[in-house]
């Protein structure tokens, strides 16, 4: 059945094609609670897709229900299930204002991290994201830009929060744009841009909790960083190969150079790794993915209705 919906081939099981298109919104709507492109909050709005689906949905079943097979009600039971819970989130008034303002809120914030160059839609790095090695006057401008259009837009004006952004730009704005600095490399003269964000800081502490996760299970860290020693986070300096260099000062790996230091006992900790279990039926996960889903799904319903009109006047 997932193969008839991605081709829009109408069976003549309806009450199977009416289940699976059932399956197939549903998990659909509950696959926006994934969307985005890793950067995390604000940069992806997964709760935000999420709340358009549903509202997307309802819409969708309230405007095709002429489309659903004629016939037994009992077969059409399971989209109108879907139907009328879905409902509630198109009937709710807070939760459309409240999609409509982050709609908004979301675009201006994009065009601020596009001004930018900082964690772009359709990226692949993630939050590890460094931004984009734009030439630093163009940063400026664009920024500059969207300063201006902040105090151009009369709806941005009389926000608060759009105004607060404002002054948040204005206060730091030198240290945004800070004079590279000039340093001397064996390959010459280099100059080196002070980051504008702590992206880097906060990559080290996600890789820390990464492995913390991994080897214990659990996804807090507070009570490792309270009793961490104070050098601990200078292991992650093992990873430069610089800095190996000069640890090891011509020894050959690091076991000959705690050779040197006496004998040593080291525990190795491995935690297992349990491989989440894929519980979609199978052909289904491409299409909680396709965007465009409820249109495949009405064009599966016309296909049939169609046949139906043929089958009869034959």
């Amino acid at each position: 059945m997932a193969e008839a919906i991605k081709t829009a081939e109408a069976t003549q099981n309806t009450g199977l094609m009416t289940l699976a298109s059932a399956y197939s919104l549903t998990l659909w709507a509950l696959q926006g609670k994934h969307c985005g492109d890793g950067y995390g909050f604000p940069f992806d709005r997964p709760l935000l897709v999420f709340a358009e689906r549903l509202i997307e949905l309802s819409a969708f079943l309230t405007d095709s229900i002429h489309l659903f097979p004629a016939g037994d009600r009992q077969e059409n039971q399971p989209l109108f299930n879907l139907a009328r819970i879905v409902s509630r989130a198109r009937k709710d008034i807070g939760l459309l204002q409240a999609v409509m303002e982050l709609r908004w809120r979301s675009q201006t914030f994009d065009l601020l991290r596009k001004a930018m160059r900082i964690a772009l839609p359709g990226g692949g790095n993630g939050l590890n994201d460094d931004g984009t090695p734009e030439v630093m006057v163009s940063i400026r401008q664009g920024v500059a830009q969207f300063r201006e259009e902040l105090e151009k837009d009369p709806k941005l004006t009389a926000d608060r929060l759009s105004q607060k952004m404002a002054e948040q730009i204005d206060k730091y704005g030198d240290k945004l744009f800070a004079d590279p600095i000039e340093v001397m490399t064996p390959q010459g003269k280099a100059s080196i841009y002070p980051q504008r964000t702590n992206n880097i800081l906060e990559q080290f502490f996600r890789g820390m909790r990464r492995g913390h996760r991994r080897k214990t299970g659990n996804n807090s860290m507070h009570r490792v960083l309270q009793t961490m020693l104070a050098d601990t986070p200078l292991v992650k300096n093992l990873d430069n190969p610089a800095y190996m260099e000069i640890l090891l000062d011509g020894k050959e790996n690091l076991a000959e150079l705690f050779a040197e230091l006496g004998p040593s006992w080291i525990t190795n900790a491995t935690a297992e790794s349990q491989s989440e279990t894929d519980r979609l039926l199978p052909g289904f996960r491409p299409l909680i993915n396709n965007p465009t889903l409820p249109k495949q799904v009405a064009q599966l319903f016309t296909r049939y209705l169609e046949q139906s009109k043929s089958n009869r006047i034959l």
